[in-house]
């Protein structure tokens, strides 16, 4: 997964932050980098919506085994909805497990806000994977795994990055924790960040 987060100046206000709580803006010819604030403004005056911005403080939260996590979130303007995005953040980059939830532009971002945090308190507390025998991990007796698919800087995204319980596995690492279950079946469904199944 790409890691690397360093602090970048907004080209509008100046506000220095980090590259993951920004967009890399284009308007014609001229790409500038923009602070989210500073972002859902200019696209909520494209549009001529009356919008306004709201940043939330980050969080701690538990998971199953009581180890805590920490998240930074992200309100981002997308025409007339809104996506509310959280980041589980170490070592000042996002790395681990992320949410995200969407609405219309013009709903109550805090109620939007209450309802991801409701939802990420629900999925720490499953657990999926759990040390293994022959493997660093292994599946849990429920037998079911779900997690989020990113780049892997390793292969150069020739293959995933799974990030399962907030745990980072290589494709090849969960190959491997399949292969006890060598002669069974599988369903794998794939479905937006924003949905919870």
């Amino acid at each position: 997964m790409n890691s690397n987060s360093t602090q970048k100046p907004c080209d509008t206000c100046g506000t220095a932050v980090s590259t993951y709580d920004g967009v890399y803006f284009t308007q014609g010819d001229t790409r500038r980098f923009l602070c989210t604030r500073c972002y859902n403004e200019t696209i909520s005056e494209a549009i001529g919506l009356d919008f306004e911005h709201l940043s939330f403080h980050p969080i701690i939260l538990a998971d199953k085994d009581g180890e805590n996590h920490t998240f930074h979130f992200q309100t981002r303007l997308l025409g007339d909805k809104v996506s509310i995005q959280a980041l589980e953040i170490k070592n000042n980059a996002p790395k681990g497990y992320e949410f995200s939830t969407h609405g219309d532009a013009e709903d109550d971002l805090f109620d939007l806000f209450t309802k991801l945090v409701e939802r990420m308190r629900r999925e720490l507390k499953q657990k999926h994977i759990e040390s293994g025998d022959l493997t660093r991990y292994s599946i849990t007796d429920e037998d079911i795994v779900r997690g989020h698919i990113t780049w892997d800087d390793d292969t150069d995204g020739e293959v995933p990055c799974l990030v399962i319980d907030g745990k980072e596995l290589s494709w090849h690492e969960f190959g491997r924790m399949l292969m006890a279950y060598e002669g069974f079946h599988f369903k794998l469904e794939i479905f937006e960040g924003d949905e919870e199944r």
